[in-house]
């Protein structure tokens, strides 16, 4: 059988996190400009309707209502801004987490999740699982049904990927048509054969996408490692490693 599609080395656009240091400096910079200038606008209209009994009372009436008006318009706007800005920030890193195609977690949240697994892991002294799976043939599916079907393919696999797993865990696209687990708290490495297993199982059944009853298969390889011995690179490499040797033995 054939490898398939194998993404090695740069990461996706979609891995890259979001700096939002900027964004937040704006934010800050526009709340500290702002504000002051709400206060004096307020307070100069306070004068004005309030203590300016030496100016004629029209005029006082005028300049007070407008630059109330100013007061109110300028408030309203910079909390809109504030608002959506933040909204929109958060919009941001929440996609720069999320792979588009599937909504599950993309590679660097993967990543992220297995380091924080490992921290606290040197806590607990439990173990931390990686499970590494690349479909079998894959390039098939997208050359004779084409990339739409391979695409709704990809996504009814991660589903199933998602529904096989523990809460604590974390199913990721790693790139391609590769997936990663990540599962943190484990007793010993029983437990990540066993989430293997699962997920082996719950590709038996056909895929049915757009009319057509497809099978599809995966090499899995997994490995379990410890915060105090191992590295997130080490237990990633380790479970490619396997899963590779799976892959060469069909």
């Amino acid at each position: 059988m054939g490898a398939g599609w194998r993404v090695k080395g740069s990461r996706p656009t979609s891995d890259i996190p979001v700096l939002s240091g900027d964004a937040m400096t704006a934010r800050r910079t526009l709340f500290f400009v702002a504000v002051p200038s709400c206060l004096a606008n307020l307070l100069f209209c306070s004068w004005v309707l309030l203590g300016g009994q030496s100016l004629p009372a029209a005029w006082r009436w005028t300049v007070g209502v407008a630059s109330l008006c100013a007061f109110v318009l300028l408030l309203s706007s910079s909390i809109a801004v504030l608002w959506t800005g933040g909204r929109q920030e958060a919009e941001l890193a929440r996609a720069a987490r999320k792979d588009p195609l599937t909504g599950l977690a993309n590679r660097f949240q993967a990543e992220s999740r297995l380091e924080d697994a490992l921290e606290r892991s040197r806590v607990s002294g439990r173990a931390v699982g990686v499970v590494f799976c690349d479909l079998n043939d894959f390039k098939v599916v997208n050359d004779v049904y084409g990339h739409t079907v391979g695409d709704r393919l990809l996504s009814a696999i991660a589903a199933r990927f998602a529904d096989s797993v523990r809460p604590t865990d974390t199913v990721a696209r790693y790139g391609g048509d590769e997936f990663v687990v990540v599962c943190p708290e484990l007793r010993n490495g029983d437990d990540v054969q066993l989430v293997a297993e699962r997920l082996d199982i719950t590709m038996e059944r056909p895929f049915v996408i757009g009319g057509h009853s497809l099978t599809a298969r995966a090499s899995i390889g997994f490995t379990v490692g410890y915060g105090t011995r191992n590295t997130a690179e080490e237990l990633l490499s380790r479970a490619d490693a396997e899963m590779y040797r799976v892959k060469m033995n069909l």
